[in-house]
Parts: structure tokens; C-alpha cells; sequence
């Protein structure tokens, strides 16, 4: 069971790194096509504290609470 464990976790921590690296890639996109910052719901300026703690947001905090399904 501990190698079925391991290799479970090896795969998760994999798929996390592949997310985040896509991530880091898509903000770059936006970073050179003039989009980063800018919330791709409502199209608002990303508040720098934001951007500060998620780099990666393509949201502000309003839209997507909206699309958790919280209320802003």
C-alpha cells in the first residue's frame, strides 16, 4: 500500500506543478498581449493587492466568488 500511496501522491504533486506551470504561462500571454491585470469576466483592472497574492487571477475577487457560486 505505501508504493501505491507514494505513486499517488508523485502524481498529484505532478499535476499540480503541470497547473501551476500552465498558469504562469497564460499570464504571460496576457502579460504581453496587454490583457494582464485585467478581469476577463467584467473586464475590470485586477486590484494590485490581487495580483500581488495570485499572480495567475484572470479574475477579480467579485466575479469569481460569482463563479464559486459565493456571493461578492
Amino acid at each position: 500500500h505505501a508504493r501505491l500511496h507514494a505513486r499517488e501522491v508523485d502524481y498529484t504533486v505532478k499535476e499540480v506543478l503541470i497547473d501551476e506551470d500552465r498558469q504562469i504561462q497564460e499570464a504571460l500571454r496576457r502579460k504581453q498581449a496587454g490583457t494582464y491585470g485585467i478581469c476577463a469576466n467584467c473586464g475590470q483592472k485586477i486590484p494590485k493587492a490581487r495580483l500581488a497574492a495570485r499572480p495567475e487571477a484572470t479574475l477579480c475577487i467579485d466575479c469569481q466568488r460569482l463563479q464559486e457560486g459565493e456571493r461578492p
